[in-house]
C-alpha cells in the first residue's frame, strides 16, 4: 500500500482531464486523491540544490493553492522537509491507505521529494487540449495553447528516465470517458487495490457530470480549419504518436510573419481575459506593480488579484 512517504501522483497537461480522474479515484473507500499540488515543486531547479527553507515560505505565503487548503509551513525545516509535511497534512485529514495528488507541470522533479512514487500520466487529444486552454484565458491562440502538450511530453520524457516501469502508468483520458470501469480497474491495480463501483458515483456529490462520450473529440466542433492546421502543424507528429489521427488537413511551416501575428494574438488574447476576470482597474494595477518589486503598492495589488483567484477556486 502506498503511504503519504510512498505516494502516486497524476501527472499530465492542464486540460487533460485530470480533475475528472481525481474525483473518480477519490471517491474510492481506500484512495485519497488531492488536488494540484505544483506548488511543491515549483521552486525545484534542474541542479541538485534545494532552495532556502525561507525563500520557499515567503513562496507559499501568497500561492493561492496552498493557501486554500489551509496548510502549515515550519521555515526551521528544509525544503524537502517541508514540502514532504504539506503532503502529509493532507494525508492526515482523511484515513485512506492509498494518498495521491494532481501535478501539471515540471513533474520530473517530483521523484527528488518523492523516490519511490508511483505516477499516472494522462495524455488527451492535444487540439482539444490546446483548444480548452484558449477557453480558460490561459492562451490567446492555439498554436501557444499546444504548448502545455508539448510541456507535459517533455516533462514525461525525462520522468521515464528517471522512474522503473513498475512505477509509471499512461492512460488516455478518452478512455476514463468512453470505458471507465475497465479504465480504472487498471488503474486500481497499478495502485495496489481493486475497482470499487463507488467511483462511479462521483458525480452524485460534486458539480462534476458522468462521463459523457459526446464530449470527446470536441476538436471536430470547436475548431476551425485554420486553427487546426496551426496546431497540426506543430504537434501532429505528437498527435500521432499518441495514436490520434490527423484532421487530413494542411499541414505546413509557421512563417515567422505569422509567428508575430500569433505572439502578438496571444497577448491580446489573455489581456483580455484577465480583464474580465480582474476588472480594468485590477488589471492595470497587477500590470504597473511588476515594474515596483518589493513596494506596498506591489504587495497590496498581489493579495487583491490573489483574492479574486481563490473565490475561482470554490
Amino acid at each position: 500500500m502506498n503511504t503519504a512517504r510512498q505516494p502516486y501522483f497524476i501527472v499530465g497537461s492542464v486540460r487533460a482531464g485530470t480533475t475528472l480522474l481525481r474525483l473518480m479515484l477519490d471517491h474510492h473507500p481506500r484512495i485519497r486523491c488531492f488536488g494540484e499540488f505544483e506548488y511543491a515543486i515549483d521552486l525545484l531547479t534542474d541542479d541538485d540544490q534545494w532552495p532556502s527553507a525561507r525563500d520557499y515560505c515567503e513562496y507559499l505565503s501568497t500561492e493561492r493553492r496552498f493557501m486554500s487548503n489551509g496548510l502549515e509551513a515550519e521555515p526551521s525545516q528544509t525544503y524537502p522537509e517541508i514540502a514532504q509535511s504539506l503532503f502529509d497534512q493532507m494525508a492526515g485529514r482523511v484515513s485512506k491507505p492509498i494518498n495521491g495528488a494532481v501535478v501539471h507541470r515540471h513533474f520530473e522533479r517530483l521523484t527528488r521529494l518523492w523516490p519511490d512514487a508511483k505516477f499516472i500520466y494522462l495524455y488527451r487529444d492535444g487540439r482539444d487540449v490546446a483548444k480548452s486552454c484558449m477557453a480558460m484565458g490561459w492562451a490567446g491562440t492555439i498554436w501557444h495553447g499546444t504548448q502545455f502538450v508539448i510541456d507535459a511530453e517533455t516533462s514525461w520524457q525525462k520522468l521515464c528516465q528517471q522512474t522503473e516501469l513498475s512505477k509509471r502508468l499512461e492512460i488516455k483520458s478518452e478512455d476514463v470517458v468512453v470505458q471507465p470501469e475497465s479504465t480504472l480497474r487498471q488503474i486500481c491495480q497499478f495502485l495496489g487495490d481493486e475497482f470499487d463501483p463507488a467511483m462511479l458515483e462521483f458525480h452524485r456529490d460534486t458539480t462534476y457530470e458522468a462521463p459523457d462520450p459526446a464530449l470527446v473529440d470536441q476538436w471536430r466542433r470547436k475548431c476551425s480549419s485554420k486553427e487546426l492546421r496551426l496546431a497540426e502543424s506543430r504537434i501532429g507528429d505528437l498527435l500521432q504518436q499518441r495514436g490520434y489521427r490527423l484532421s487530413g488537413g494542411p499541414r505546413g511551416p509557421v512563417s515567422t510573419a505569422e509567428q508575430r501575428r500569433l505572439n502578438l494574438q496571444n497577448r491580446l488574447g489573455r489581456y483580455r481575459f484577465a480583464i474580465r476576470r480582474y476588472g480594468w482597474r485590477l488589471w492595470l494595477a497587477s500590470w504597473l506593480s511588476k515594474r515596483f518589486p518589493g513596494t506596498e503598492f506591489r504587495e497590496r495589488t498581489r493579495h487583491r488579484v490573489i483574492s479574486v483567484d481563490l473565490k475561482h477556486l470554490k
